[in-house]
């Protein structure tokens, strides 16, 4: 399923037509976060979409130790906030920069008004929100039935993926082992081993996939 996974996720915008995308950014309002900017509190409930037009976000649960539990990770045209729009719903996550990140907001009605003239949009976000679903369903497999090794491995791969980036991305290994369950001595055992084999490698606050194809076809192989 990783390599199905891989295959379909796509941001929203890169769905979306030239000229979809010119309303969207004449409707929205860019901001601009640095490193660790707090972008939406868990339980906002205003009404909108949000797009990373540039940089990358983390989605999770901030805890009151201060580390972050990761749920996605969501890089360059990719949306969040969908809940909101459709199912009347609070935010359910806590959203933060990860390093200088640009975000167009699209007030509800605003989003709403623009779909109704471009029904694209719909079917857009639709797919994506689905995508991600099934990638948080993956992951709540993973952490449940999977032995440490395999579960680390898997869920680095879907967390790259739904980062929008083929080789690697930028975490805490604390934030990492709290978001696996782990201590962080374990995750780091695990991630050494998986480096042994060349399917890792750990850089300073940074983790790399030199060949995801290659990790993914490790995962499938192990899991059957």
């Amino acid at each position: 399923m990783l390599d199905r996974l891989s295959a379909i996720s796509r941001p929203f915008l890169d769905m979306v037509t030239p000229e979809a995308l010119q309303a969207i950014e004449a409707a929205s309002i860019t901001m601009r976060y640095a490193d660790g900017g707090l972008i939406h509190n868990r339980g906002d409930e205003k009404p909108g979409l949000s797009i990373v037009r540039s940089g990358m976000v983390r989605v999770g649960v901030i805890r009151t130790d201060g580390t972050f539990v990761i749920t996605s990770l969501l890089g360059p045209g990719q949306s969040f906030g969908e809940f909101t729009l459709f199912a009347n719903l609070p935010r359910t996550h806590d959203i933060v920069a990860q390093g200088e990140t640009d975000v167009w907001q699209l007030p509800g009605d605003r989003f709403l008004r623009l779909c109704e003239a471009r029904p694209e949009l719909m079917e857009g976000l639709l797919k994506t929100s689905l995508v991600r679903s099934h990638a948080l369903l993956e992951m709540i497999e993973a952490m449940r039935s999977l032995p440490v090794l395999e579960r680390v491995a898997k869920i680095l791969v879907i967390l790259i993926t739904t980062a929008g980036q083929s080789s690697h991305f930028y975490t805490r290994q604390s934030d990492l082992a709290v978001t696996l369950g782990l201590s962080r001595t374990t995750l780091s055992k695990a991630l050494a081993a998986l480096e042994a084999e060349g399917l890792v490698t750990r850089g300073y606050g940074q983790i790399r996939l030199p060949d995801r194809d290659r990790l993914i076809d490790w995962i499938t192989a192990r899991d059957a």
